[in-house]
């Protein structure tokens, strides 16, 4: 018995970075982000859409994201966002990455090898203009740019930052970006050449202008989610994920009986009940437990009882000619009624990207487009 599966829309991948791309200009180069196997949703099927749509770039986190897309046979430049330890220093050489870079060491172990292999390595450097995160603080920036930039091997494509309250704090999010155009401004007095640079995430992207430099960084966006509400009027964008199931078992329950662990729910009338095959280990929040819906026969149906580990029972005494086999949508469309991310992750207290990527761990993915 198959629990539940993801079904993974690839056009919509590809419209959303059309789309994007008639928001930020022609001018404007492309890195989406694929990382946490695409959040969800499929590292190499996803990032093939994206080369054959027209990306520049491609960002992963890790080393063997990278690895596993150009065995996978993608072409394209693949930056490491976290950077790359000693260790993953010969396989960047080996798989053509880019890492970014933001220790001396690292930048001059690279520079080492670059030489003694009589060839240049694509870098980025990253600064912290307030995240508080990776990168040199922006103050020390010139300096660790000047040094790097002085060893023999080492291509600088450009810097990136990035931004930590894009969606809530327009006043510092504007501060963060001129932070990082003082930094471009003194590399530019020392004479050092950086022909890409990047700080716009999805939210910067769309609508902050004076965050586009030569290359933008869309992550949720890409794959239909809004950063904020706001941006429906500005962007159109397709959810790529849906999350569906099928029904186990019905059953009516007459009044006064508790439903699931702990009885959280109580009848108060005869109530017919479908019993879903997914539970927490498929990456349905627990916290929807009492509070979430489903779509069956295109009408939502309220989540009833503590959510199991793989069992999840839902009130359909509302629904008529329901069987047993009958698809249930916990994450999409069907008919005139939609269940988002964003509408999930606010009934579970967390966040969009949360959502994509429970839901994207372990269920099985159909694609199509």
């Amino acid at each position: 018995m198959q629990a539940g599966w993801l079904e993974i829309n690839l056009k919509a991948i590809g419209n959303n970075l059309k789309e994007i791309k008639k928001i930020i200009g022609k001018n404007v180069k492309t890195m989406p982000v694929v990382k946490a196997n695409a959040y969800g949703h499929g590292l190499v099927p996803v990032a093939r859409k994206l080369e054959e749509v027209g990306a520049d770039f491609l960002a992963v986190s890790y080393i063997e994201e990278g690895i596993k897309l150009r065995k996978a046979g993608i072409k394209m430049p693949i930056v490491i966002l976290l950077g790359v330890s000693e260790a993953e220093i010969d396989p960047v050489f080996t798989y053509g990455l880019t890492p970014i870079i933001y220790e001396y060491k690292i930048a001059s172990m690279l520079s080492e090898i670059a030489q003694k292999n009589n060839t240049n390595i694509a870098v980025f450097i990253k600064i912290d203009t307030g995240m508080g995160r990776l990168g040199v603080f922006y103050k020390e920036a010139p300096l660790f740019l000047k040094k790097v930039s002085a060893l023999p091997g080492l291509k600088i494509q450009g810097l990136t930052s990035h931004l930590a309250v894009a969606e809530t704090d327009k006043t510092f999010t504007e501060k963060q970006i001129n932070r990082f155009k003082t930094v471009l401004d003194e590399a530019q007095k020392a004479g050092i050449n950086l022909p890409y640079n990047h700080i716009a995430n999805s939210m910067a992207s769309l609508q902050y202008k004076e965050s586009l430099f030569q290359i933008v960084r869309p992550g949720l966006s890409i794959y239909g989610i809004y950063p904020i509400p706001l941006l429906k009027k500005k962007i159109n964008l397709q959810p790529a994920m849906s999350f569906k199931t099928r029904i186990l078992y019905l059953k009516s329950i007459p009044p006064k009986i508790g439903v699931s662990y702990g009885h959280t729910f109580v009848t108060t009338q005869k109530t017919k009940v479908a019993v879903l095959p997914v539970g927490y280990d498929q990456g349905l929040f627990r916290q929807l437990s009492n509070k979430g819906e489903v779509i069956i026969k295109g009408k939502k149906a309220p989540i009833i009882g503590t959510i199991c580990m793989h069992l999840t029972m839902v009130d359909v005494t509302h629904i008529d000619g329901i069987e047993i086999g009958e698809e249930v949508v916990i994450l999409g469309k069907q008919g005139r009624e939609q269940i988002t991310a964003e509408e999930i992750a606010q009934k579970a207290n967390t966040i969009s990207y949360d959502v994509l990527c429970r839901f994207g761990r372990s269920n099985p993915r159909r694609f199509k487009g």
